[in-house]
């Protein structure tokens, strides 16, 4: 029927075999176990076969997985080589796990350019990484937002090698992003996500607005949402249901419109995000942008924040902020729909392979 692999070592996937052979590949954090099961179930879709999986998080805390084809994160990554520029034969640094899209997605990048993917083995650490791209000579990077902090905290100058630094996975602040320009990183902000193999829109003028990459169709649905149609998009999701088999695959687009709940502008080959709508809550029967008033605190603090919404029966919503901090921090003076609660403190935020804050996990240590 079919063949099955858990993730392995990262070479056999810049080889030409892998990208014409018909198997399942299940890409997972090896430090958290899957159902043995599921391989098994896998085997017997003929659906799934010559796609990749990738974990993501569903609302209602089960297991869900992205069903990618090879075929759609082949033309991702040719995409993303054209609109950055890059040549064949130019080398890739990988500082990120490739059981996430954005890791695995440097692999492809380096299979079809035909240069060096150098692999950072090391547990993250910003000197050593600049270090590492010095003298592994890597042209073409790509980091999560943490990574570029950690960097510009360290003053950790750009070797003159690199060409390009590709963001995505996050909100990337104005001051970290002139900041690690002006230490020589040739930062590129992007907007994607796994189920568009990578990425949607890179490189932006400093006016937000992000160059869309060839091969995507941009519009917004009815509520302003964005909705995106693709030859690099995911073909289904992998979920967990009440079913006798456990799993079951699900095509999430219509027609071939997969709908996001990402709100943004959208402009002559480019697309601004504004934030996600389940960011917006009602307080007094006014919404309010949670996302923006976080970005408020943060820029205010110097720390992260995460702002929790409660319900309340007079204001409809509370506003909780919670403060990623040794100390104690005072918050800017904001009043009336943003008012918010006295602040909590956690030293540390629990936070995914790639940086993002696991909010779930927090609101549940915190029980807010």
């Amino acid at each position: 029927m079919g063949e099955v692999r858990m993730i392995d070592c990262h070479c056999r996937y810049l080889e030409p075999a892998f990208w014409h052979a018909r198997e399942v590949c299940i890409m997972h954090n090896t430090q958290v176990a899957v159902n043995e099961s599921f391989g098994a179930w896998c085997v017997g879709q003929l659906a799934l076969l010559g796609h990749v999986l990738f974990q993501t998080s569903g609302s209602s805390g089960k297991a869900k997985w992205v069903a990618l084809s090879k075929s759609a994160m082949l033309a991702s990554a040719r995409a993303v080589n054209t609109h950055i520029g890059v040549k064949d034969g130019d080398s890739w640094g990988l500082a990120l796990p490739i059981y996430h899209v954005g890791g695995f997605g440097v692999l492809v990048r380096s299979f079809l350019n035909g240069g060096r993917c150098a692999v950072f083995h090391r547990k993250w650490d910003p000197v050593a990484f600049s270090k590492f791209v010095y003298e592994e000579h890597c042209q073409h990077l790509s980091l999560v937002p943490t990574q570029l902090v950690d960097l510009v905290r360290a003053r950790c100058v750009a070797p003159e090698c690199v060409d390009s630094v590709v963001i995505g996975g996050g909100r990337l602040e104005d001051r970290i992003f002139e900041d690690a320009k002006a230490l020589g990183w040739p930062v590129l902000r992007s907007y994607g996500m796994t189920e568009a193999s990578s990425q949607i829109a890179t490189g932006d003028n400093g006016d937000g607005y992000l160059r869309v990459l060839e091969g995507w169709s941009l519009r917004l649905s009815e509520s302003g949402e964005l909705e995106w149609k693709g030859k690099a998009g995911l073909s289904f999701y992998v979920v967990q249901d009440g079913s006798s088999t456990g799993w079951s695959i699900v095509d999430p687009k219509r027609s071939g419109w997969f709908r996001t709940q990402d709100r943004v502008l959208l402009r002559n080959g480019e697309v601004k995000v504004l934030g996600r709508s389940d960011h917006l809550v009602k307080i007094l029967g006014e919404l309010v942008d949670i996302q923006e008033i976080e970005e408020l605190v943060e820029h205010h603090c110097r720390c992260a924040c995460v702002i929790f919404a409660q319900e309340d029966q007079r204001r409809g919503v509370r506003l909780v902020p919670v403060l990623e901090t040794d100390g104690v921090a005072t918050l800017p003076p904001l009043a009336g729909l943003q008012r918010l609660e006295a602040p909590l403190y956690v030293q540390s935020f629990p936070r995914s392979g790639l940086g993002k804050i696991q909010r779930e996990k927090l609101r549940a240590i915190l029980n807010v």
